[in-house]
């Protein structure tokens, strides 16, 4: 790339064309590329604006998020910062080097998700361009970045540069027609064309529905299985169709997508179903230094005895606790919400947890800081897709139907808002099963469900899509 070396003359960052800013960037192992203007507030000292939520940055490679007291000295501030550190590199024509400080600063009063520490500890980084004492004010730099993912495709690190307001690859993010100034966008290049977001993973869908297909899922070792039959193959099964061979979803499309399939018992009506959101285990509370043995013993119920009379199996479900305004006679338990006002304003230390109704010691204690840490990776865009699997003599078949549901916008916030509502359920189902040897064995699955007529409640937009006749409805909360 000898156009791009650095000249007497100018920088490579200000002659730095499209094409050369691609190249660099998918050499370094990239398979989609965003872009962010950069505006007169985006440099090393008031750091770099990239969303609303963590969720916006669910394809990045976030790490675990902490939580830092807020240093502003602001009477309107409030609230505490909570860092998320990435993985990220500075690409120039010389090379790729870490940028080992970099970090998400996550404001959820305004709510805000920063860039920050980018330059701290990388020889090769953009310091001419983003820092506060040099061009750091300069209007219209561009920001781009790619996400390298590692063998089982989960993202690995960030690759990133930043090129000069009047650079010829910045001038061509401004004049995109899917530019969107305040946010990071996809680039598009002069040879694609699309609709809207949506239409890349509709075309994919169109190829996949109302088919009986096999179920089957893709190995981590790139080995096919097929037939395969287990509970979760409904999702791995629509995950491999769209995300390998013909099928498969190019760059942003797939990057912003969670697929998720949903069960039913016919294809042409939408049907209510509880939807999995995810299934963390809890990181306070008395659970801590007790097993779960102990723990189902203790606050839950018996599920099976043997012809003597004694247990074979016990049981903690939705039934051993209550919420504080339910009258549940026989819960051991109360399910509260810690430090929570609304979306905006909640306590980052606060937690969800189970307590004693007469000491209120806490049992178990999901803290926000772990729930984020599993919504980080909920994408901002879901797309419910409706199956109905079939078991017969002749195999198991899945297929999926055309009205798909989507979900556009979240935020953790409004994840606690949910769960505050009654909208977001804990629904546990805990088991332990006593053995020929008199031993008890443990089964744990702490999982947070809602019901897909309720999403709405944790996305700014549902829209119904029908593949078929390509109408939708579009809902704002």
């Amino acid at each position: 790339m000898s156009e791009t070396q650095e000249s007497k003359d100018a920088e490579w960052y200000d002659t730095a064309t499209i094409n050369q800013v691609h190249e660099l960037l998918t050499n370094a192992g990239a398979e989609s590329i965003w872009v962010k203007r950069l505006v007169r507030n985006n440099n090393s000292k008031q750091q770099v604006y990239l969303g609303g939520d963590p969720s916006d940055l669910s394809f990045f490679p976030l790490g675990k998020p902490s939580l830092t007291p807020g240093k502003s000295k602001k009477k309107t501030a409030g609230g505490d910062v909570i860092q998320i550190p990435v993985n990220w590199s500075w690409v120039t024509p010389e090379g790729e080097a870490s940028a080992p400080k970099t970090k998400l600063c996550f404001y959820p009063q305004y709510p805000e998700v920063r860039l920050s520490g980018f330059l701290q500890g990388c020889r090769t980084a953009p310091n001419a361009l983003m820092s506060n004492t040099q061009r750091g004010h300069e209007e219209d730099r561009c920001l781009f970045l790619g996400i390298v993912h590692d063998k089982q495709h989960e993202p690995d690190h960030v690759v990133a540069l930043v090129t000069g307001a009047d650079a010829p690859a910045s001038q061509y993010v401004l004049a995109m027609e899917n530019f969107t100034g305040g946010r990071l966008c996809p680039v598009n290049y002069e040879a694609m064309t699309r609709d809207d977001e949506f239409s890349t993973l509709e075309i994919a869908l169109k190829s996949i529905v109302m088919r009986q297909l096999t179920p089957w899922r893709l190995n981590t070792d790139g080995s096919l299985e097929r037939p395969y039959t287990a509970p979760n193959a409904p999702g791995l099964t629509l995950e491999a169709e769209l995300g390998v061979g013909e099928n498969a979803i190019p760059g942003p499309d797939f990057d912003i997508w969670e697929l998720k399939a949903v069960k039913q018992t016919a294809l042409d009506k939408r049907q209510n179903h509880r939807v999995t959101l995810f299934t963390p285990q809890p990181d306070r509370g008395w659970v801590k230094e007790h097993s779960l043995t102990e723990f189902v013993l203790k606050f839950g119920h018996v599920n099976r005895r043997d012809e003597n009379g004694e247990p074979l199996s016990y049981y903690f479900t939705a039934g051993d606790f209550r919420r504080p305004d339910e009258d549940k006679p026989n819960a051991k338990l109360i399910l509260k919400l810690t430090g929570f006002k609304d979306a905006r304003h909640f306590d980052a230390a606060g937690e969800i947890g189970l307590f004693t109704p007469d000491t209120n010691e806490l049992i178990a204690g999901w803290s926000y800081m772990k729930l984020l840490e599993h919504w980080q990776r909920k994408h901002n865009r879901a797309a419910y897709v409706p199956y109905v699997r079939t078991d017969s003599d002749e195999g198991t078949h899945i297929t999926y139907g055309p009205l798909v549901t989507l979900g556009i916008s979240t935020s953790f916030g409004l994840f606690l808002q949910a769960f505050n509502d009654g909208k977001i359920v804990f629904d546990p189902g805990h088991k332990i099963s006593r053995t020929a040897d008199g031993k008890w064995k443990p089964h744990a699955r702490s999982q947070f469900r809602i019901n897909l007529s309720d999403i709405a409640a944790i996305y700014q937009t549902v829209r119904e899509v029908d593949i078929d006749a390509e109408t939708t409805s579009e809902k704002d909360e």
